[in-house]
């Protein structure tokens, strides 16, 4: 197997280029980096174009174990030098293995007759915010979520890093507020909206099994015509001088107490 060492080489090049966005929309590519995570790409079997490894700082004998599982699996396998390595890599100490992954959007046409517990979020900015979202989501066994308006790219590096795995076993989409509208209009699927205001304290709502949790961006919260095609709206009382929780931490606190809730049903 011929080894990388050029950090000019093109295929080099288009790893780098996945840090931009528009570049990630544009190939449907995205950066995935640490052994943990590529380790749970490969188990849930999601779609990876290459993996690729530094024999100079790979160590670890699960990642080599990776590597000959992402082989089996038909994963194309590139060594690279340890120069070419520290050229994308995105952490401090990097691990030595890396992967391109295959965006795995659902297409909304597929959305019909939900059940279980998802989440719509609306113009959340932040991609750690996101990513904490989709590891409490599947931490309480939820199916899923949609991303409304400008919500931050669920492929961001942040994202996938902070998802801690998530990522892979969720199904995700992409909606405008247009076509969120006129979807949920044919979905026999209650919505439960969290706000900051007047509302019914989470620990005392009545939770329906099969639903979706609604959280707004972090700045402005939910806009009128989300509010409006909420069932219910819940809140978090708090004590003391803050206002408002983190927007990751305040979906996890409501996440769980949904499931604990389930629990003793």
């Amino acid at each position: 197997m011929k080894i990388i060492s050029s950090t000019s080489n093109q295929y080099i090049k288009s790893i780098r280029k996945l840090s931009s966005r528009k570049e990630r929309d544009r190939s449907g590519k995205f950066y995935i980096e640490g052994i943990r995570l590529i380790g749970e790409a490969l188990r849930t079997d999601f779609p990876i174009e290459s993996i690729l490894y530094c024999s100079d700082l790979l160590t670890s004998g699960f990642g080599k174990n990776a590597i000959e599982e992402g082989e089996k699996k038909g994963v194309d396998i590139i060594e690279v030098t340890k120069d070419v390595f520290l050229s994308f890599a995105l952490k401090d100490g990097p691990q030595g293995l890396a992967a391109v992954g295959i965006q795995k959007l659902v297409n909304i046409e597929e959305l019909h007759n939900l059940k279980g517990l998802w989440i719509v979020l609306d113009n959340v900015q932040d991609p750690g915010n996101l990513g904490t979202i989709m590891r409490s989501l599947d931490g309480v066994g939820g199916k899923g979520l949609v991303l409304l308006g400008t919500t931050t790219d669920a492929y961001h590096p942040t994202s996938v890093r902070s998802s801690t795995g998530a990522l892979f076993s969720l199904k995700i989409t992409k909606m405008s507020l247009m076509s969120f509208s006129e979807w949920i209009s044919k979905e026999n699927m209650p919505i439960i909206g969290t706000i900051c205001g007047e509302a019914v304290n989470y620990k005392k709502y009545d939770f329906p099994q099969d639903m979706i949790l609604l959280m707004g961006s972090e700045q402005k919260g939910l806009g009128k015509e989300l509010l409006d095609m909420c069932e219910g709206l819940v809140n978090i009382p708090l004590k003391g001088s803050v206002d408002s929780l983190n927007l990751a931490c305040a979906v996890s606190v409501v996440l769980f107490e949904i499931y604990a809730k389930r629990q003793t049903r």
